[in-house]
């Protein structure tokens, strides 16, 4: 199966608001009721061959949808799953070895926020102890408070061209 099948729903405020099959995104923007903002790079497998189409990966509908925007809690199974149940220091994904850990440790200040918790091995998480990320020697992405989406949907892939609108 591709990872090319999900486009991301932006209302007329650029704000996330669904995840929806490519089929049923181009059918609204063929309709005329979206612009595309980002295509995939795989094309729709059409009778005519001749005829190429880009999946649509992002698109914005013209009305604001008014809606609350709900905030995703933060506890240990939704911050493996931001970080993809992997460490972020060495990349293992044995979930029985997972924790979590604190970027900034909480001996020197860190908090519990989104922004401080990442998913840790066992192994990296006793190399790293109550380090910081500088002494630690090691670099990764800044961790972010997820769009609510993400983690709603149970998606294998999330393109990089989702990701400013999905992150906080």
């Amino acid at each position: 199966m591709s990872k090319y099948q999900k486009t991301l729903v932006l209302d007329s405020s650029y704000t996330a608001r669904s995840i929806i099959d490519t089929e049923r995104a181009f059918v609204i923007h063929y309709k005329g009721n979206a612009d595309i903002i980002k295509e995939h790079p795989e094309t729709f497998g059409l009778v005519n061959q001749n005829l190429k189409i880009n999946k649509p990966s992002v698109i914005k509908v013209y009305r604001f949808v008014n809606q609350n925007i709900q905030k995703v809690p933060l506890n240990r199974d939704n911050v493996y799953r931001r970080d993809g149940f992997q460490c972020v220091y060495c990349g293992c994904n044995n979930r029985k070895t997972l924790t979590l850990d604190h970027v900034l440790p909480q001996s020197k200040g860190g908090k519990d926020s989104w922004d401080n918790l990442v998913t840790c091995c066992l192994r990296c998480n006793r190399e790293k102890a109550d380090l910081t990320l500088e002494e630690y020697g090691k670099e990764i992405p800044q961790p972010k408070r997820p769009h609510f989406l993400m983690l709603m949907k149970q998606l294998m892939h999330i393109p990089e061209e989702w990701k400013p609108y999905l992150f906080f």
